[in-house]
């Protein structure tokens, strides 16, 4: 079940940024026509597609363990929104998540900062029993993206994680990692 709802995001994130290409060249031609091809930019209000991903420790707790991020992120002027998939483990305890949060921008010359907030359904595993139901999952956060070249940005991001349960889990993550423009 984790496996084909692990391809099936990747699948999804392959087609989002797909589409977004495809438009791209639709418009490209539009521009090419009027002006030389070093002079041709992006429009300032269509969306910025990138593709990222990280490593980072989680605390879920009170254990320590590692955790993985893949995303998306659709860029507008402001803000962004970013569907991910996340993995984390620990001692006791590991989880898949699928989750979609809305990201505040704040505009900066190299370093960027943001914060976020977003739903998430977790398919959470415990060592002690064989209990992995479904759980929906808050996330709130923030970070920090540092312009490193022309097409990729490294970033720091943490993350508080509340799983909503009988009694609730809840613990932070820290990821660093790069994303790539599309």
């Amino acid at each position: 079940m984790k496996i084909k709802l692990f391809f099936s995001s990747l699948i999804l994130l392959f087609v989002v940024s797909t589409g977004y290409s495809q438009y791209n060249l639709k418009n490209f031609g539009a521009d090419f026509k009027t002006q030389p091809l070093h002079i041709v930019n992006k429009t300032a209000g269509s969306p910025q597609v990138s593709l990222g991903g990280g490593l980072g420790l989680a605390n879920i707790d009170n254990n320590a363990g590692f955790g993985i991020t893949l995303f998306a992120e659709i860029k507008t002027e402001s803000f962004s929104f970013v569907p991910q998939a996340n993995y984390w483990k620990n001692d006791d305890m590991n989880n898949f998540e699928v989750a979609g949060l809305m990201r505040l921008r704040f505009k900066g010359a190299t370093i960027e900062p943001y914060v976020d907030g977003g739903i998430g359904a977790n398919f959470l595993t415990r060592k002690e029993n064989s209990d992995n139901r479904t759980r929906v999952g808050l996330d709130l956060g923030g970070g920090i993206d540092f312009a490193a070249g022309v097409n990729y940005t490294i970033f720091v991001d943490a993350k508080y994680k509340i799983i909503i349960n009988d009694k609730n889990i809840t613990g932070f993550t820290l990821m660093g990692g790069i994303k790539f423009s599309m």
